[in-house]
């Protein structure tokens, strides 16, 4: 969630600007002059610069009268982005924040009730889901939103021109076991495993409409490894796309799939995938299809 505030912010900020050109990252310790200068440079192809401290709590608890300082004055043509674990409402620093920008609240509070949540997913793709099925999705993904996000992508794709999500649906796609079939797959594709992606795809198409769950399962693969790999050439971390159930192996391969694989070949993944998809729904087999596609995605 706190990558996803800080995405919306840094894209109010530059707009359409290439963020390699106009947003700098700092990471402990910050040396206060360098943030300073930053500000105080001009953008470059770009409305504005943002200058993005992370974990800038002890940055803030050393420099707050500089940054207050700093405040009364910012620059016309910089935004100073502060992500901080805590943040005190009775500092002249918060006050000042509130004034003149913008305060975003990131945490999930342990009774918050997610559904609205999910509902806004579920809208951000043209669906509606079932309170049921809402309820279901949160028993079995749980409170993660990446991993939340990375289902309701399986759903869309499962679900295809329905306008609605059932608790059916829900049940086919996100059970437990479904989502260990799921990492295989991604797993193995990670990897560049073509032998186990095909016994995994094997394993994955056990009923009628397996073959959506799969696309929409590669789908998201595929989406997270180009938001991924954008994360890091504009200098972000990418392990900030990473769902908190994803194994930790999984973890540790997909970065290094980052490293070693460039982003005009993960938009070539995705226009195989966009054929695979056509393929699909123009009455192609299922299993030879696919089988198709996860070979391609391995090479």
């Amino acid at each position: 969630m706190r990558d996803s505030c800080r995405r919306r912010i840094i894209a109010q900020i530059i707009g359409d600007a290439d963020p390699q050109l106009c947003v700098a990252f700092f990471e402990p310790p910050v040396n206060l002059s360098q943030v300073l200068a930053e500000l105080g440079t001009l953008p470059f192809l770009a409305p504005r610069r943002a200058v993005v401290v992370r974990n800038a709590d002890d940055f803030v608890e050393q420099h707050r009268e500089d940054l207050e300082k700093y405040l009364q004055k910012p620059s016309p043509t910089a935004s100073l982005v502060l992500m901080v674990d805590k943040w005190s409402k009775v500092f002249r620093l918060s006050k000042l924040v509130a004034k003149i920008g913008e305060v975003c609240e990131c945490s999930i509070g342990e009774r918050e009730n997610l559904v609205g949540r999910v509902n806004d997913l579920a809208k951000s793709r043209g669906k509606k889901i079932a309170s049921p099925a809402a309820a279901a999705l949160l028993e079995n993904v749980g409170r993660d939103l990446a991993a939340l996000d990375n289902e309701m992508e399986k759903l869309a794709l499962y679900t295809g021109q329905r306008p609605s999500i059932s608790i059916e649906d829900v049940q086919a796609v996100t059970t437990p076991g479904r989502q260990l079939s799921d990492w295989a797959l991604q797993n193995a594709v990670t990897n560049s495993n073509a032998r186990a992606a095909l016994n995994a795809l094997a394993s994955s198409l056990r009923t009628r409409g397996d073959e959506f769950r799969v696309l929409g399962s590669l789908a998201a693969h595929i989406r997270r490894a180009i938001k991924g790999k954008n994360a890091a050439l504009a200098g972000e971390d990418p392990a900030g796309v990473l769902p908190f159930n994803m194994p930790f192996q999984a973890k540790r391969d997909f970065l290094n799939l980052l490293n070693r694989r460039s982003l005009s070949k993960f938009n070539d993944d995705a226009r195989r995938l966009i054929a695979g998809d056509l393929a699909l729904k123009s009455g192609a087999k299922a299993p030879g299809a696919l089988a198709e596609l996860v070979v391609a995605l391995c090479n």
